[in-house]
């Protein structure tokens, strides 16, 4: 005969009860598995590790410095933002993966960059991106493409972004670099017309 722990028999009580959605238990957790569900579904690039080498030289081309906010559009492990951080930046990731945020959480506990480094679980193309002086990303050519107008019109003249891997289309970047045989690009933020 199989026996049941009381997580077990309260999983079971729950299954059980929570279609009647009255209990005040299936009341609490339904907004946020629904919130959850629904940023899982926003998942529009695959987590793919930009090596650190290539973390470092973006870093680096952007000028990250003391006093600089990073944000870091879908942040995956955190190491971009862990990287930003260690340079004296403040950094925010957005990811929209809850199991990516957990571990980029601890990986940021793990190197003790807690007090510059956060990450949030966002969809990334709702980001307000004003407060950031440089943007870093690693995404898909049509995902850059759709954050395009807004890193135009949200951030202030000056500001960076930096793309491992992918362009923005026509607007050509200041520069281009490669690191084992990975392309990074920079780009500044012109004055608004």
């Amino acid at each position: 005969m199989k026996t049941f722990n009381r997580f077990s028999l309260l999983c079971l009580f729950l299954a059980i009860t929570a279609p009647a959605a009255s209990t005040p238990v299936a009341l609490f957790l339904a907004p946020r598995a629904a919130q959850a569900q629904d940023l899982e579904s926003k998942k529009i690039v695959p987590f793919v590790p930009t090596p650190q080498d290539v973390v470092d030289k973006m870093i680096e081309l952007a000028g990250v410095k003391k006093g600089d906010v990073v944000y870091d559009l879908g942040s995956g492990d955190g190491r971009i933002v862990i990287t930003a951080a260690k340079k004296g930046a403040r950094a925010v990731g957005f990811d929209v993966d809850g199991d990516l945020v957990k571990e980029s959480r601890e990986n940021i506990r793990k190197a003790g960059v807690q007090e510059l480094a956060e990450i949030r679980q966002q969809d990334i193309l709702t980001v307000d991106l004003s407060a950031a002086s440089v943007v870093t990303m690693y995404l898909l050519p049509d995902v850059n493409l759709k954050l395009r107008p807004n890193v135009l019109s949200q951030m202030k003249p000056g500001s960076r972004v930096v793309s491992h891997a992918f362009d923005m289309g026509d607007w050509k970047p200041d520069k281009t670099e490669r690191v084992d045989g990975r392309t990074i690009y920079l780009w500044t933020v012109p004055v608004k017309k």
